[in-house]
């Protein structure tokens, strides 16, 4: 299972490196840009065309579930590649951004395969931990273009070392076998025993039948409705009715709204908003200290978060986690408003950064990842791609909305107001959670779904 889960964590490192690469991009393409000069305006579209196609690229996931999960992973790393060799040529703004268009439309497609298959493939008792720690590449694929850029100081240069991840990628993809409950639900059973004998252990078929009889069972039950318990059940799910009528069924309209709220604390507003901007901040503070530099240890710093999520999710669960992870983050973000209000004539350049450490641990903590774990477990099977697809399709959009904003907020409400507003989205979101998140750790797919 372990790896298995690594194709996600070769990913998760490739869409860490994408949604970090204009942070390191736009400072100097702003100046001499090695080559050319962007104006402010061209540079946060090339910043934000990443995100503005990233949704696009979700929904447009929907089609190739019909590949499979694996071969949809696989052959998306050919744009990938192309996504990341398009800067080190690139003479124009117009060049960076179909760049930043292909990365994100790619990006996009990838999210419904990742999100749904960690949550197919692992067992109960190991699909949380595993699936944190496939969040741990997204901050480490962060870590790696911000000290890659520091090493060689060239934004192309960057760019050409991510290009040699995709293929990397694909090598692993090819090794590890298709999810097991895909394989079910297209009535190829044989495959799937197969599948399942890889991921517990390369075992024999006496270890995996009863996983494999349940998993049967319940496509059986879903398709066919044989047991007369869940016949109220079957009707909702009849594959005669109308799959926009079912898109509203509470099985599905549930976990969507529960999605879209925690997505909006996640990636509406916080770190992945003003991750682009580090820099900037950081100069706008005027931080003493490279402010590249500054922006490598933050990140770094913020890794620890995704370490002590990896530990303390098996222990304390998603829910208190969540809870824990946003209160943590949301009052560093009131004092990183109340700091650029009030404190910035102290001239004391250390608490911009400490609080700047405090958010990026709390949000890797869980504000950022737990969502997109949730979103493999929470779907039922019939809607699953459909509803992460379009989860994940409004959650970029969100991240791709907030910060083309950011700005424009910070024009209107300066730089403190926009971090004050924020906190009080997050105190309404943290209210919302708190009656209607529900814990999923150690719990089957099937067992979740229900308590929909």
């Amino acid at each position: 299972q372990i790896v298995a889960s690594s194709s996600k964590y070769l990913i998760m490192l490739d869409i860490g490196m994408g949604i970090s690469y204009p942070t390191i991009a736009i400072p100097p393409l702003l100046h001499d840009g090695h080559g050319f000069k962007m104006s402010t305006s061209e540079a946060t579209w090339f910043g934000n065309l990443v995100f503005i196609w990233q949704p696009v690229g979700s929904l447009a996931s929907v089609p190739l579930s019909g590949l499979g999960r694996k071969r949809s992973m696989f052959y998306l790393q050919i744009p990938l590649l192309i996504g990341w060799i398009l800067p080190y040529f690139a003479s124009s703004a117009w060049e960076l951004y179909i760049a930043s268009s292909v990365l994100g439309l790619d990006l996009g497609k990838k999210s419904t395969p990742i999100a749904t298959y960690i949550g197919e493939v692992c067992q109960p008792k190991y699909r949380g931990l595993l699936a944190c720690i496939a969040y741990c590449f997204l901050t480490l694929g962060s870590v790696a273009v911000y000290a890659i850029d520091v090493i060689c100081g060239n934004w192309r240069h960057t760019a050409l070392y991510c290009a040699t991840l995709p293929p990397l990628t694909a090598i692993v993809l090819f090794l590890i076998p298709e999810s097991p409950v895909w394989l079910i639900s297209k009535g190829r059973y044989q495959e799937a025993k197969q599948a399942l004998m890889w991921l517990r252990g390369w075992t024999d078929e006496t270890v995996i039948e009863a996983e494999l009889r349940t998993l049967i069972i319940h496509n059986c039950k879903r398709l066919s409705a044989i047991k007369k318990k869940e016949k109220k059940e079957a009707k909702i799910e009849n594959k005669d009715m109308p799959f926009i009528r079912y898109f509203f069924t509470k099985e599905m309209y549930k976990p969507i709204i529960l999605s879209l709220v925690f997505l909006y604390l996640s990636n509406g507003i916080g770190v992945a908003v003003f991750r682009s901007y580090l820099v900037l901040i950081f100069q706008d503070f005027k931080v003493e200290m490279n402010e590249y530099i500054a922006t490598v240890g933050v990140t770094l710093i913020g890794l620890m978060g995704n370490i002590v999520c990896v530990i303390l999710m098996p222990i304390i669960g998603k829910r208190k986690l969540t809870f824990t992870a946003i209160i943590l983050c949301m009052f560093g973000i009131l004092a990183l408003g109340l700091y650029a209000i009030f404190g910035q004539h102290l001239n004391i350049t250390w608490i911009p950064i400490a609080l700047m450490v405090e958010i990026f641990f709390a949000t890797n903590l869980g504000v950022g990842h737990i969502p997109w774990i949730l979103m493999s477990e929470i779907f039922p099977l019939r809607g699953r791609t459909l509803g992460t697809g379009f989860v994940a399709g409004a959650g970029n959009f969100m991240q791709f909305l907030g910060t083309k904003l950011f700005w424009t907020y910070v024009e209107y409400l300066t730089l403190g107001g926009t971090f004050i507003m924020y906190f009080i989205t997050f105190c309404i979101g943290l209210t919302y959670l708190y009656f209607f998140q529900v814990e999923t750790e150690g719990r089957t797919l099937d067992e979740i779904v229900a308590t929909f």
